[in-house]
Parts: C-alpha cells; sequence; structure tokens
C-alpha cells in the first residue's frame, strides 16, 4: 500500500481588522486572526504550545478598560470571537491535547482566563509565567505571540490572547501549515522559554556599551566580562537552530522556492544560533534594493520605558544621565537615512497614533523626515525619498471616560512589520530599544515572492486609505 503523500507547506498572512474599517477587508491571500487561530485550535491533535503576554478572551464588564458595556455592546464589537476561540482551547484540552503556556504574570493582579484552563484540566493544561524584570531590573515582559500546534503548525504575529485584538485592534501575522520543520524551530524556541521561565532569577549589573548605561542583565549575558560570565543554562543543543539571517530555511511554498527563519531576543534567551531580532529588523532594511515600507504601533531610535540611570549605582552614577531621559538607539533611524540617502531606496513610515502614543513619537517622527528632506535637497546625495504617515483609526480618542464609545486601550493599528522589495520581517516588537533588549519578542523573516507581494498590498492599501495622515507640517 502507498504511503500517502505529505501535505504541502503553505504560508499567509493573518490580520485582524477592527470593527467598522471593513473597507480594509479586500486583500487576496489574507486570512483573519479570528478564523485562523480557532481552526488551528480545532485542528490540534496532540499539542498546542504558546506564549501570551496577557489573556482576556472573555468579554469582562468589572474590567477598567471595559467597564459600562452591555452584552449586547460586547457583541456588536466582536467579543464574540474571542469567546470562540477560549472555547476552542477548553475543547481541545477535553479531547486529550497537551497545552503549556509561558506567559507574563498579568496586570491586574487577579486570575488568568489561563488559570481557568489549568484549573478545569489540570493534567492536560501548564503554565509558567517568566517575570522579565527580575531578570533585567525593572521593565521587560512575555511581549512575543507564537504558537506551534501539533509540531506541524506556526502562527506568529502581534493579536494578544485579547477578544479586542481580534475585533477592535489592527494587527499582523503570518501562519505557516504542514511544516514541521519550522515547527520543529519554533519548538526550540518555546523549550528556550520553557526553561527559562522555571529558572531562579538572577542578574547582575553590567555596562552595556550601546546604549551607553549600567544596566541589569542575566549572569551569562556576552555583556559580562568572561571572567565573571556564568555558563548559560540554554546552550545546550536541544534549544539551538541551524536556521537564521545566513543560512534560512530553505522551502517550496505554493510552488515557489524560499528561505525563512524565526528571530529571537532578548539576546540572553535566544538560543545559540538565533539572530538576534535587533539584527533581523535592521537587516531587513538594509538588503532592500527599491523599496522599504514600516507599518508599527511605536517607532523612535530611544527607549520608551528604560530610562538612564535607572540601573546606576551610586560609584559610578557621575558617568551617566542621572535623569529620566531615554537611552538613544540609532541603528534602525541609522538604516533607514542609509538606504533613502545614499541608495536612492524609497522608504514609507505608517506609525500608530492612538490614545496612548507617547509625546516622544512625533516629533522624532519630524525629525526624519527633515534629515530625509535635507539629504534629497543636497544635489551631491545619490537620495531616495523618505515619507512618513500616522495610522488613525476612527473611535480612537473614544476609548476613556463615562462616554467612551469603544474599550479602553483599543483601535490602533498594533502591527509590527516590514516589507522590501525582497523580503518581510513580520514582527511582535515595537520598534524602540527597549522591545529588542529586555522583552521577549520575534519575527518571522521570509523572501518567497507571494508573501512579499501580499504584505506590500496590505501596506499599500492601508496607505492609501482614508486611515492615513500625514504628519502635521
Amino acid at each position: 500500500m502507498t504511503e500517502p503523500k505529505p501535505a504541502a507547506a503553505r504560508a499567509y498572512l493573518v490580520e485582524s481588522i477592527p470593527v467598522g474599517l471593513e473597507d480594509l477587508r479586500s486583500t487576496p491571500g489574507v486570512q483573519y486572526t479570528e478564523d485562523v487561530l480557532v481552526r488551528l485550535t480545532r485542528s490540534a491533535q496532540s499539542t498546542i504550545d504558546l506564549t501570551a503576554m496577557y489573556w482576556a478572551l472573555l468579554p469582562d464588564p468589572a474590567g477598567d478598560d471595559e467597564k459600562g458595556f452591555m452584552d449586547a455592546q460586547f457583541e456588536a464589537m466582536g467579543a464574540g470571537h474571542g469567546r470562540a476561540l477560549y472555547q476552542a482551547l477548553r475543547d481541545a484540552a477535553a479531547r486529550g491535547v497537551t497545552i503549556r503556556i509561558v506567559q507574563s504574570p498579568g496586570f491586574s493582579g487577579k486570575g488568568q482566563e489561563s488559570d481557568s484552563l489549568r484549573e478545569e484540566f489540570p493534567d492536560r493544561v501548564s503554565i509558567r509565567s517568566v517575570e522579565m524584570g527580575k531578570w533585567y531590573g525593572g521593565g521587560g515582559i512575555m511581549h512575543q505571540k507564537i504558537w506551534s500546534v501539533d509540531a506541524r503548525h506556526l502562527y506568529l504575529g502581534s493579536a494578544n490572547m485579547d477578544w479586542k485584538s481580534i475585533s477592535q485592534v489592527k494587527e499582523m501575522g503570518v501562519a505557516v501549515e504542514d511544516c514541521p520543520e519550522l515547527a520543529a524551530d519554533a519548538g526550540k524556541y518555546f523549550d528556550t522559554w520553557w526553561t527559562f521561565s522555571a529558572l531562579e532569577p538572577a542578574s547582575v549589573e553590567v555596562f552595556d556599551p550601546v546604549a551607553r548605561i549600567n544596566r541589569r542583565v542575566p549572569p551569562w549575558s556576552i555583556l559580562v566580562p568572561l571572567a565573571q560570565r556564568a555558563e548559560s543554562p540554554l546552550a545546550g543543543t536541544e534549544y539551538a537552530t541551524s536556521f537564521n539571517r545566513e543560512n534560512p530555511l530553505s522551502l517550496e511554498v505554493s510552488g515557489e522556492r524560499g528561505g525563512m527563519f524565526l528571530t529571537g531576543s532578548p539576546d540572553e534567551v535566544r538560543g545559540s544560533g538565533r539572530t538576534w531580532d535587533g539584527d533581523g529588523l535592521v537587516q531587513t532594511i538594509d538588503d532592500a534594493r527599491r523599496s522599504i515600507c514600516v507599518s508599527v504601533m511605536d517607532f523612535g531610535p530611544i527607549s520608551l520605558f528604560s530610562r538612564k540611570g535607572a540601573g546606576a549605582s551610586p560609584a559610578n552614577q557621575q558617568d551617566f544621565i542621572p535623569d529620566d531621559t531615554p537611552v538613544w538607539w540609532p541603528a534602525l533611524v541609522d538604516s533607514l537615512l542609509s538606504a533613502t540617502l545614499t541608495r536612492k531606496v524609497y522608504v514609507r513610515l505608517l506609525v500608530s497614533k492612538w490614545a496612548h502614543t507617547s509625546g516622544l513619537i512625533e516629533p522624532l517622527l519630524t525629525a526624519l523626515q527633515k534629515a530625509a528632506d535635507a539629504g534629497r535637497a543636497d544635489g551631491f546625495m545619490r537620495s531616495g525619498q523618505l515619507e512618513i504617515k500616522q495610522f488613525i483609526i476612527p473611535g480612537w480618542d473614544s476609548t476613556a471616560g463615562s462616554q467612551r464609545k469603544f474599550p479602553g486601550h483599543t483601535r490602533v493599528n498594533h502591527t509590527k512589520y516590514v516589507v522590501t522589495d525582497r523580503r518581510i520581517n513580520i514582527g511582535t516588537s515595537n520598534m524602540t530599544w527597549d522591545y529588542f533588549a529586555a522583552t521577549a519578542g520575534s519575527s518571522f523573516n521570509d523572501d518567497h515572492p507571494t508573501l512579499v507581494r501580499t504584505l506590500q498590498a496590505v501596506f499599500d492599501r492601508d496607505w492609501a486609505s482614508s486611515y492615513a495622515w500625514r504628519l502635521p507640517v
């Protein structure tokens, strides 16, 4: 009897479109978060491994972000999609699927929905919480969102385990099905975090020559002098990968041959051989020849949460700025300016504006625009063009107060991706220093032509939409 031929690998983009923006549901080749995650969960036969920042799949009328809304309003806003995913996870555990979860401890001080899953199915659901602040001296969270199902299927994207991430926030991710090679690599990365989250937190204070600050890192960090450096508990081959920027996984998808790999951050928890997430982002930009398009919530050559002086000891405090100024991180802006000023690359940035946008971001974007314009005006520069728009979702300013129309922390473009004429980088990290130094993040990197064209079509659609606005002059 002939063995059945293994299913061919397939990859596609996964998007969340907020209620009210149905005019954006028009791009061929894109599927939707509410459908994909439920379908993958329902298809699971043995295992689901996932990482999560927090859980809010079920509406919470008593919660700060959702207080005051009635059942009918929750339904109109799309809360049913979260309930469907939560029920799919319950059903998976009930039929014997083993579910492992690595998550942040949560922000409300009360139990999370994942805890309820574990209480209902203690033999099937295992949870480990990772407290990044205890390792990195303050900030840092589990911010990556990766699913591995049956060691065959993968999802990576910006969507949180929150009904609002499905129906009130704009998200971008990617799913790869019937690809055991990439799923196994994602499994190694998950196991790295599974092990890390079980360790007793420990850190040492070191000087970071890039950030020009003293900060706390795990004792095996490369920033620790070799004589004092501890052996990494994550150095084993079970956490190592051979797929990276220099050696991507070569794979045929939908009849096209291309390469893909997953990155990781922070540096101390990525495993041997895995490209650091910050390098993956910058290298995507540096590789471009004609065009670079960036869509992200937060963007800037700074830190938004980590501050100079925060980790400095009294003995060396005079060497640092002992105030609340951000860390300067020019790598991303330098890469974009180099592309447009020296290689004539057409650069477009689509950065979110919403209720929680930092006051630093718009002035920094304006400065970037002026720098690019100045270079373009210089006849000696081989200058291309750099343009910046803000993506503004209607209702962004109606998410707080007694008269609000939408839940808090919604009505925002939460995507984190880059698409160039040559490749894509779909990530889980906002584009500021903090997310790559002390926060759990990852990205999917790929050069299959169909995925590149499809993500470019998504960006072009958003750029031309009525929700994209030029920066104020």
